[in-house]
């Protein structure tokens, strides 16, 4: 009897670690699934890149009088993305959400050959709707997008402007783009993109239809 009575407690937590060990083996085996279930219903990704900018100002107005020459160059700069590809579309068809931006030089002189020039920096929140090859070590792709762009003049050194040093505005935004990702290892992939954004801007004393082709390089993740 005495040895029965040590032998049930010793039972008993045989049986409590058991099922410890069980609920925590079948938890674990949750998350595992829960992961696998959300990598099946979408390919989803990450991205930085850098950026080149080679923007075309057009019909540029300095303080009331249209300028003779105008300028935009050096450009470069940044960007982050983040796209899904659902399975509901087949992997085919995705949305990215998209920030990236480039700054550089902007000059100018009106008809009486007054000169100016500023620091222009460009910055763009954009949505695009993405067309893929779905599948393949390297994967051809397309889209279009919309959104905002912000323009920065600094530095700012034109006929009619008080504001010198620092000086905001924002505009509806659109884009097109093509590129190609290639896999490297694993869930890594490297990419190559271009892209023409068009918007316009209007400062004090400044306005011009902002027009720029944009090359962009850079690498991602799978999840």
């Amino acid at each position: 009897m005495k040895q029965a009575r040590l032998t049930m407690p010793i039972l008993l937590r045989l049986m409590m670690a058991g099922a410890a060990v069980g609920g925590l083996t079948f938890h674990g085996y949750g998350a595992e699934l829960a992961g696998a279930d959300a990598a099946e219903s979408a390919d989803i990704y990450m991205s930085l890149s850098v950026a080149g900018g080679f923007p075309e100002v057009q019909g540029m107005d300095l303080a009331g009088q249209e300028v003779s020459k105008s300028n935009a160059h050096r450009s470069l700069g940044a960007g982050f993305k983040v796209g899904v590809f659902p399975e509901a579309t087949s992997r085919v068809l995705g949305i990215e959400l998209e920030y990236f931006g480039t700054t550089g030089r902007l000059s100018a002189a009106n008809r009486n050959s007054a000169e100016g020039a500023a620091g222009l920096t460009v910055l763009n929140s954009m949505v695009n709707v993405m067309v893929r090859q779905p599948s393949g070590s390297v994967r051809p792709y397309g889209g279009v997008g919309v959104g905002y762009s912000g323009g920065i003049l600094h530095g700012a050194d034109f006929s009619g402007r008080s504001n010198r040093a620092f000086d905001s505005t924002s505009n509806f935004a659109y884009q097109f783009m093509g590129g190609v990702q290639w896999e490297v290892r694993g869930q890594t992939f490297l990419f190559a993109e271009y892209k023409h954004l068009v918007t316009t801007f209007h400062w004090k004393a400044v306005s011009f239809d902002y027009r720029a082709n944009y090359v962009l390089g850079g690498i991602g993740l799978n999840f």
